[in-house]
């Protein structure tokens, strides 16, 4: 009782009141004002450390000094006459009810003004509160910009990050990616939830990212996340589902399981997850079908995925793993479906692999899948795509609308149904669909590419720019992104902009750098023009005549070979399969589009074709 009757005279509970009371005040404050001007994540977190530390001595300090009217004096030395302690607690109280007051204040107005202000902010990216829908501006440069649209986040959206491996075995690590994978492929055929795509989720592993940062680049209002513990046969989840926006956990489970049947555990775990989802954010699960009880199988197909989603040269890889898992387990449906997906997909970043046997290849696969598990969306996309190459324009929609109802939060799916769109010179569904595809995979590189070829066709030429530079700034070593870049910038007339895209392109190629940028030279200086007809001819010449020819058509009518263009279209026409279609619509090619033979192709591919079905929102 002494003791606390001292620490009232001495006014140290007053002060301990009078700092916590400040110190909530300003850690709000710097959590809000100082990501405004681009302060580093490291800073907010020190200003609370920095007050956490100082408490304790203002403590102390107070204990051991007294504020007198001849100043600052040791407690000791102050006469009891001399004390002005009584007056100074009475200002203290008075300082403690106006900062919170203050503090009040600006919960009010952060809750009520701020945060809706924040919530409807530009940009791309956003946060979101549970009860509604919001956009915000991505903060992160190193990230993916996707033009000027914003995003709005739905309350049944979430990102599963992948679970992390804590068995301190690299080999268990194709477990705690089973999980992720199965969680991912559970929540995705629910049609009411957003599920943030593979490529973007797994962007993030080996890494501890601020969750509520995960929210904003993937635009979704929760993340799941995870790890896995194995021990012998005991094997430990846990699972967490955190908001967003706050930062705040929502609910944590631990799954404690005998390891006697890995894919048994895997498919209980998804679904119990997948089912606490459903009372958490009010959607609804559905069956899954087609998987495999084979590990090694598994593990190939994860690896293939990862493959089949970067692009690139790595797609032979996942080529060999996929044929691996169905070769291990002939009736692994959802391997055969991915199989044909990246049978169709490789002719573009493979050399080697024409579109002829890659068409047949993937045709015999995404059947074979769908003869075992009907509901195999995989398959429906590729036979979409396969369609889609042979013009058979009503089938292959048909495919993709059969593909996104049984899987509506795919974005691979997604993504080639707006491809196919854009190829049929429907370019305005065309970048509803990029968009949305955009939204679930926020991270993919091929679709800001897509994307780019679609404001291009529409000409929304700065937005396209954005994109562009975007998509380049993500992904350097992505040559298609650069390769586009050239006839953007080209077709506006941008030649050094054209000629220092070529350079990239060369460089990712493993090519001549100075021989790419001749022909930008020559887009520009007539003087300069034969040589790079010289060298383009040659080149044509020198590859099979189904290798992509849109491209060898725009560089032909960027160097003024009006003839030379049409011939390089009617070669598209007559050689089915080109993944290039979106630039059909390109700028550069408007100058050939009243040309009776630039019509004349047109039709007899009969476009541009119109939707009958219902456009997948």
């Amino acid at each position: 009782m002494q003791l606390l009757t001292e620490l009232k005279r001495r006014n140290v509970i007053r002060m301990a009141g009078l700092y916590l009371v400040g110190a909530w005040l300003l850690t709000q404050v710097a959590g809000t004002v100082l990501p405004m001007f681009g302060a580093p994540e490291w800073m907010p977190r020190s200003v609370v450390i920095l007050l956490a530390l100082g408490f304790f001595p203002a403590l102390i300090f107070s204990w051991i000094f007294e504020l007198t009217p001849a100043g600052i004096k040791r407690d000791a030395e102050v006469k009891p006459e001399e004390s002005i302690a009584p007056q100074t607690a009475r200002r203290m109280d008075r300082m403690i009810i106006v900062v919170l007051l203050v503090a009040l204040g600006y919960f009010a107005v952060d809750k009520f003004v701020l945060m809706p202000g924040r919530s409807v902010g530009q940009g791309e990216k956003g946060l979101e509160a549970f009860s509604g829908k919001a956009t915000h501006q991505r903060p992160d440069a190193h990230l993916p910009e996707n033009g000027s649209d914003a995003i709005s986040i739905s309350a049944k959206s979430v990102a599963v990050l992948p679970f992390v491996n804590m068995s301190g075995d690299p080999k268990n690590e194709f477990f705690s990616d089973g999980i992720t994978e199965e969680i991912l492929n559970a929540l995705a055929q629910i049609a009411d939830l957003k599920v943030a795509a593979r490529t973007s989720a797994f962007a993030f592993k080996g890494k501890d990212p601020d969750l509520r940062k995960v929210g904003e680049i993937l635009a979704v209002a929760t993340v799941l996340e995870g790890s896995v513990q194995r021990a012998g046969d005991d094997v430990r989840i846990t699972a967490q589902l955190i908001d967003a926006h706050n930062g705040y956990h929502l609910w944590s489970e631990r799954f404690d399981r005998k390891l006697t049947n890995v894919f048994a555990i895997e498919d209980e775990i998804s679904r119990a997850i997948a089912t606490r989802l459903q009372s958490q954010l009010g959607v609804k699960v559905v069956s899954d079908a087609g998987r495999t009880t084979n590990p090694q199988a598994y593990e190939h197909y994860l690896r293939g995925l990862g493959l089949l989603a970067a692009r690139g040269p790595g797609l032979r890889e996942a080529l060999t793993a996929f044929a691996e898992a169905v070769k291990l387990d002939p009736g692994y449906a959802q391997a055969w479906g991915a199989l044909a997906e990246t049978q169709i997909v490789a002719p573009g970043y493979v050399p080697g692999i024409t579109m002829d046997d890659a068409l047949q290849l993937a045709q015999a696969a995404a059947e074979r899948a769908l003869a075992i598990a009907p509901g195999t969306a995989s398959a429906h996309v590729a036979l979409g795509e396969i369609r889609e190459y042979r013009r058979q324009w009503p089938q292959a929609e048909q495919s993709f609308q059969s593909a996104l109802a049984l899987a509506p939060g795919d974005g691979e799916a997604v993504n080639q149904y707006a491809q196919f769109l854009s190829i049929t010179g429907q370019n305005d569904a065309a970048l509803v669909q990029i968009d949305r595809a955009r939204q679930l995979d926020p991270l993919s590189p091929i679709i800001g590419v897509i994307r780019a070829v679609v404001l291009m066709a529409l000409h929304r030429d700065d937005e396209a720019t954005a994109q562009i530079e975007s998509s380049i700034a993500a992904h350097p070593d992505f040559g298609n992104a650069s390769w586009v870049a050239m006839i953007h910038d080209a077709g506006l007339g941008r030649f050094a902009g054209a000629e220092a895209h070529l350079r990239v392109v060369a460089k990712v190629a493993g090519a001549d750098p100075d021989d790419f940028a001749r022909l930008a030279l020559g887009m520009s200086d007539p003087a300069q023009r034969p040589a790079a007809l010289q060298q383009i001819r040659a080149y044509i010449a020198s590859k099979r005549p189904d290798d992509e020819p849109l491209s060898d058509a725009i560089v032909l009518a960027l160097l003024h070979d009006r003839d030379g263009a049409l011939e390089q279209i009617e070669i598209f026409v007559d050689h089915p399969g080109s993944a290039e279609g979106g630039l059909l619509w390109s700028r550069s090619l408007d100058s050939l589009r009243e040309e009776p033979r630039f019509r004349a192709a047109l039709k007899k591919m009969a476009l541009p074709y119109k939707s009958e079905g219902k456009v997948a929102q």
